[in-house]
C-alpha cells in the first residue's frame, strides 16, 4: 500500500524568544531544501507564576508543514520516526 503524508502538525516549546525565532528559520530551511512548504507558523509566549511572580517562561512554537496535495500527491510516505531524549519509560 502506498500512502502519502499530506501533512504535519507540530507543537515545540523552546526557553527564549530567539530560540522561537531560530527554530522558525530552521524549518524554513528545512521546507525549502526539501521542497515541502511551511504553510502556518506561530509562537505564543508563555509563563508560569506563583504568588504573583513568574517562576518560569518559555514560548510554544505551532507549525504545520505540507509535503503534499491531497488531490495529486507526488512523495510517497517511506518513514516517520519520532525520536525522543531521557523518555521516561527507558531505563
Amino acid at each position: 500500500m502506498i500512502k502519502y503524508l499530506i501533512k504535519n502538525t507540530a507543537e515545540i516549546r523552546v526557553e527564549t524568544e530567539d530560540d522561537a525565532n531560530k527554530l522558525h528559520k530552521e524549518y524554513e530551511q528545512f521546507a525549502h531544501d526539501n521542497g515541502y512548504t511551511l504553510s502556518s507558523w506561530t509562537q505564543t509566549y508563555r509563563n508560569q507564576k506563583a504568588k504573583g511572580e513568574i517562576i518560569q517562561e518559555w514560548y510554544i512554537c505551532r507549525l504545520v508543514l505540507t509535503f503534499n496535495d491531497a488531490k495529486e500527491p507526488e512523495i510517497p510516505l517511506q518513514d516517520i520516526n519520532f525520536v525522543m531524549l531521557n523518555t521516561p519509560w527507558e531505563e
